[in-house]
Formats: structure tokens, sequence, C-alpha cells
């Protein structure tokens, strides 16, 4: 948005709780709609409807496909379902098919009887939400190998397609099976009477309707494409996933694997309610708890070696610490890795050595150094020489852990972001406490 999104969402305020209409919908009209979506959520909660009713049926489906999905299913829920369905038909289909997945069996079929595009989109209910058929569109433009490059011209201006169907044209053979694939550039500067066969790709990239759009995502990123094909068992074209469909997943998977990294829902919000905030978050918090009760159970263990020694307790944040640290840098990357299709189970042991290298390096040089402090701060050389040991060997821990964490849950076809980060900081402070203490009773006490 231009202008500050503070000031707009105070002047459109001001002109609804104004009643000045005209000029809030003339305000409104000149905004994009993913700045309307930014500002309808920053309005107070009583003006939503008010400023929801400033729009069309086909600004409101404009907006509905820019608010992320808790805020959209909000405003579904409070439409009147003879409205919603005028609003879907002005969508794109996989994002009607989205809401319309989201509704309770007897409304979504009361919805689609009042569609005009409910044949369009049906289709697409039939898939998983998360899998090619589940984010595909069903607008394509299909030519026939024989047909000419001028006639397929022809074709295109008196369908006039937008322009992420236009981008790709798609080839079908004589009982409509995908054969190839025409760019809009090979097709206009190609000679008019030339025939289709002659300029199309048939080394065509497709998935099946089941594939993961995570993997769908991989592709159109791996290859540039700016639309994938979807298609069934006998190659028949289903739809296409678009460049923007890849772009939405990998915020959204992004966003996903960094929450669950810390216990957090794909769908957490700052601005949900405290009480579903709390539902949330407050499950992994006492998983938490349980894990710093281990640690706290370690300590225990060796609370006389703490009464001898008290100097040793004031290295112990230090050594869990920084372990624990460099252990998320490891999962952070490993998760990412695995996420993009980068890292498979088939490199767990290459992974394991590189990461492992890395916290013997990172262990020695910090050893060194956090032993060299805690020998001159306490002039104590047998504890220098404990505390660097257990930073070594708890850095180790912390590689072995940061890589070995995700590629199991990977194993276990668990999705390897899964509360990893509150995993390996429960093995890096109840090993560094482990280290440092059972060192200090051997070497110290």
């Amino acid at each position: 948005m231009e202008q500050d999104v503070e000031v707009m969402t105070k002047t459109v305020e001001e002109l609804l709780r104004g009643e000045a209409l005209e000029e809030a919908v003339e305000l409104v009209s000149s905004i994009h709609p993913a700045d309307q979506a930014e500002l309808f959520w920053h309005l107070e909660p009583e003006l939503r409807q008010s400023f929801l009713a400033l729009l069309s049926a086909e600004g409101l489906a404009h907006l509905l496909e820019y608010l992320e999905d808790e805020q959209r299913a909000e405003v579904v829920e409070k439409m009147p379902r003879a409205s919603l369905a005028r609003v879907l038909d002005r969508m794109n289909n996989d994002v009607a098919a989205d809401i319309l997945h989201d509704l309770p069996p007897s409304e979504r079929a009361r919805v689609l009887s009042t569609m005009s595009t409910a044949t369009e989109v049906t289709p697409l209910l039939e898939h998983a939400e998360e899998s090619a058929g589940g984010i595909m569109t069903r607008g394509f433009v299909a030519l026939h190998a024989e047909m000419a490059a001028q006639d397929a011209i022809t074709y295109l201006r008196l369908r006039q397609p937008n322009v992420e169907e236009a981008y790709y044209l798609y080839v079908m053979d004589a009982v409509n099976r995908l054969e190839g694939v025409v760019s809009l550039r090979q097709l206009v500067v190609a000679p008019p009477h030339t025939p289709i066969r002659e300029i199309m790709s048939r080394d065509v990239i497709s998935v099946g309707p089941e594939t993961d759009q995570e993997e769908c995502a991989r592709l159109i990123q791996r290859y540039r494409l700016r639309a994938l094909p979807v298609v069934d068992e006998d190659r028949r074209l289903l739809g296409i996933t678009t460049m923007d469909d890849a772009m939405a997943v990998i915020s959204e998977e992004a966003t996903e694997d960094m929450y669950r990294i810390v216990g957090l829902p794909a769908q957490e919000s700052v601005f949900d309610p405290v009480t579903v905030s709390a539902r949330r978050r407050l499950p992994w918090l006492f998983l938490n708890i349980l894990t710093a009760l281990a640690a706290a159970g370690m300590v225990n263990a060796f609370k006389g070696t703490i009464a001898q020694v008290a100097a040793v307790a004031v290295f112990m944040p230090m050594v869990a610490g920084l372990g624990g640290n460099a252990g998320i840098q490891t999962i952070t990357l490993v998760v990412r890795e695995i996420a993009l299709g980068e890292i498979e189970l088939r490199d767990a042991r290459r992974v394991l050595i590189k990461e492992v290298t890395m916290g013997l390096l990172k262990g020695i040089i910090f050893g060194v150094v956090v032993g060299l402090v805690a020998w001159a701060w306490q002039v104590n050389w047998t504890l220098g020489l404990v505390v660097g040991l257990a930073m070594l060997l708890n850095m180790l821990v912390a590689g072995f852990s940061g890589a070995v964490i995700p590629l199991g849950l990977r194993w276990l076809r668990l999705d390897p972001a899964l509360a990893s980060g509150i995993l390996l900081t429960a093995v890096t402070d109840v090993l560094g406490f482990f280290f440092l203490l059972g060192l200090a009773t051997l070497f110290v006490v």
C-alpha cells in the first residue's frame, strides 16, 4: 500500500463511522485487493462487516483471494450462502474449491447448486487440499497437433484467455491425451501455416492429481515453469498449477516449517484471540516442561558437586545455551533442504558426517575460548579444562542431534519440522549439564 497502513485504516474507519459511504466506496475501490486485505484485517472488528458491504461480488472475490486462510474462513462464515455462491463464481476455481472444502457437506452442496461454475469447481473437490489436484485450476488452453499456427492464434483471439492460461498452450492427440506443449511466443513467431506438431515440445513435465503440493512447487521452481500440467493415469489433462500457486505453497510451507520447529501451529497469528492462541501454544509448552524437568533432574543428580564447586553453576547456561543454538542452526538448515527436496534419506550419512565435523570444529573453537575464560575468571585450570571439554562434547551432540532429529522424523514419515527445536533443546540441555557436572565430579571434586 502506497500510503501508511495506519493512516489509511484510520481514514476508512472515520468514513464508515460517519456513514460517508460514497467516499468510502470510492477510496476502497482505488486500492489493490492485496492492500484491501491488509486494510480489512487492521480495521476495528465491529467495522469489518461495513467494509465488506462496500464491495461488489467481484470485489469480494478478489478480497477473499488475498486474505489468509483463517481470515477468509471468518469472512465466509458470516456470508449468506446465496451471496457466497455469486462470489465464488467470480473467483479462481482452485480458491473457490478451497473455500468449499471448509464448508459442512450440506452447506457445500447448497452453495454448489446455485453456482454457475459448479461444473468446473466440483472436480477439484475430489482431491486433497494440499495435492496437485487440490491447488490446480481448470483454466488452460488446449490445441490439437494438426492445427496450423495461424488457426491457433485465431482460436486464442476468440477464446480470450487470461495471462496465466495463455502462457503455455497444451497440445492434445486424437483422443485428448497430453502430447506436447507450445509457448505463446513460439506460436506467434512461427510461419502461419506451420502445424502445431512441428513447433511443440514433447518433453512435458507433468504430475498426477495426488502429487503433494510441495513437490509441485519444487518442480515449478527447479524447471522455472510458469505452469505445471496435472494429468490422470491416461495422460488426460485435468488442470494446471501455476507459478502463483507455487509461490503461495512455498510461503505456506516455509511458515509452517518455521513455526513447527518451535512448536507453533501453522495457522497461528498475532491477531488471533488470546484464548485461541493459548489453546494452540500450551500443549507444546507442556512438552517443554517435561524436557525441562529432565534437565532439572540431571542437575539434581549432581547437586553435591554443585555444592562443593559452586563456580561450575556459572557455566551451565553457557554450555547448554551455545549447544542449543548450534543445534538449531543445523536443524534449520536440514529442515529447509528436506522441504526443498535437496536432502533425501540416502544422503543421511553424508549429512551426519558434515554436521558432526562442524560440531567438532565449533566445539574445539568455543571449548578453547570458554575454557580459557573459566581458567582466567576462576583461577582454576582444572575447571577451565572441564568447561572446555563439556563445551566440545555438547557441540558434537548438537551437530549430531540437529541432523538426526529431522532425518529421523522424515524416516518415520512425520513432518521433519515437528517440534524439532524442542527435542533438540532437551537433548543439548540434559547432556550439556551431564557433561559439565559429570566431568566436574571426576576432575574437580
